[in-house]
């Protein structure tokens, strides 16, 4: 509301990225404010957001600067009312305190875990906090939004109107691809989209329907915004154009925050991807074990933040941060074998969607031990010893990213010392 923008204005005042902030951030502020310096402590019940995604980068650093630190917390839960149909909210519950050494507690559903620290993501023994990536900590390969249409629909279409186009016009069926994106992915939808080279144009022309629909987009691109306007010569095509050599791995944008894992989709380069899903571009396919493993799905949790109740999946902040170490050839075929194996029980069930295989209460035992064993594989890459507690693979992958995060900087800082020696060597 315009009282709560008024208000969040005169409590972050000077402080930028407020405004994609929650409310409730104010009173984490406010209350850091009065207790510091003095023996005091607070405690707050709020949305689960304030512990991720931006908004711990936004928050919490103004809070530990006023030696405030987090004394105790409750693991996220679900906080709902007897209203019919109401699904509950994610909240935690974060309690705050002036500098101290006592130890410092986490409580979750099953257990109370003593730490030293207790970070801003709710993670035990570190209080680092994750910045946005441009590319990969990890030696793993680059990922990337799918394509953006920027079309108005008119390049798009479905199953029957495929159908109908190549009927028609069965010459049309050269310019026709398969689209996936994160609806597609999750529910099985089968949709489709015109895929013109620029030395196409002219025999696409010849086309009505393709025609027909070329002359929608220019009519779109040119009533719209600056972006689009400067598109209307090509509105044979869409705004961006990747496309794989061979294959394709796409993970959704938003995926339901109640799945135990990021449901991945495997593809060929007969697929054009759609920017509701991120994109790996022709990598080798150990690259989905990791993408689908526990670990990863417990970092972009911690990491990512929430739309609603929805899992927000940003290549920036999840899969560009997310701490993988150096493996052998061995590994990744180990890995590879495990991909395999989660492909085909979902193909032993191929009746069903992705969505609904990925629901916890019904899982096919088949893939969920698909899954168990591709876990073992891939938490074996990072020790020998098996993790107990999501709380415990939280804390090695944040501690593994703290270690990596050192050491890419102390590269960067011999490099950039490098460069300018060479520079001074050059003036000589």
């Amino acid at each position: 509301s315009l009282s709560q923008k008024s208000d969040m204005a005169i409590v972050f005042s000077g402080i930028e990225g407020y405004k994609n902030l929650d409310y409730s951030a104010c009173w984490f502020y406010i209350g850091s404010e009065y207790i510091k310096n003095i023996n005091a402590h607070l405690a707050f019940v709020t949305t689960n957001s304030i512990s991720q995604g931006d908004q711990v980068a936004l928050l919490w650093p103004h809070i530990f600067i006023k030696n405030t630190f987090i004394h105790f917390a409750h693991s996220t839960f679900k906080w709902g009312n007897s209203a019919k149909g109401n699904a509950g909210v994610s909240c935690v519950i974060i309690g705050l305190s002036s500098k101290s050494t006592k130890q410092k507690v986490i409580i979750n559903e099953k257990m109370r875990i003593k730490v030293n620290t207790i970070s801003p993501y709710l993670t035990p023994n570190s209080s680092i906090i994750v910045s946005k990536k441009s590319s990969p900590l990890s030696n793993i390969p680059l990922m990337s939004y799918g394509n953006m249409p920027l079309e108005g629909g008119h390049l798009r279409f479905g199953k029957n109107e495929m159908d109908l186009l190549i009927k028609n016009y069965p010459l049309s069926e050269k310019y026709i691809k398969k689209v996936i994106g994160g609806d597609e992915l999750l529910q099985g939808i089968e949709r489709f989209c015109l895929w013109i080279e620029d030395n196409e144009l002219n025999e696409a022309n010849n086309i009505p329907e393709i025609k027909k629909r070329i002359d929608l987009v220019r009519e779109f691109r040119e009533s719209g915004g600056d972006v689009a306007r400067t598109l209307v010569h090509k509105s044979h095509q869409f705004r961006y154009r990747n496309c794989a050599q061979e294959s394709l791995i796409v993970i959704p944008c938003t995926s339901s925050e109640r799945r135990e894992f990021l449901q991945c989709g495997f593809f060929d380069k007969s697929y054009i991807t759609m920017n509701s899903a991120q994109v790996v571009y022709d990598s080798e396919p150990y690259i989905f074990s990791i993408m689908s493993s526990k670990a990863h799905m417990l970092w972009s949790k911690a990491t990512a933040g929430c739309l609603e109740s929805r899992l927000r999946y940003s290549a920036m902040l999840c899969y560009n941060t997310f701490p993988f170490p150096k493996i052998s050839e061995a590994q990744k075929q180990e890995l590879t074998q495990c991909v395999f194996r989660i492909l085909e029980e979902r193909e032993n069930h191929s009746e069903k969607t992705l969505a609904q295989l990925y629901d916890p209460d019904k899982m096919p035992q088949g893939l969920r031990e698909a899954h168990r064993l591709n876990d073992l594989a891939v938490e074996r890459c990072y020790r020998s010893k098996p993790f107990e507690t999501d709380e415990e693979r939280l804390e090695y992958l944040f501690k593994l990213y703290e270690q990596m995060i050192a050491e890419e900087k102390v590269k960067d800082t011999l490099f950039q010392e490098e460069k300018k020696a060479k520079k001074t060597r050059k003036t000589k």
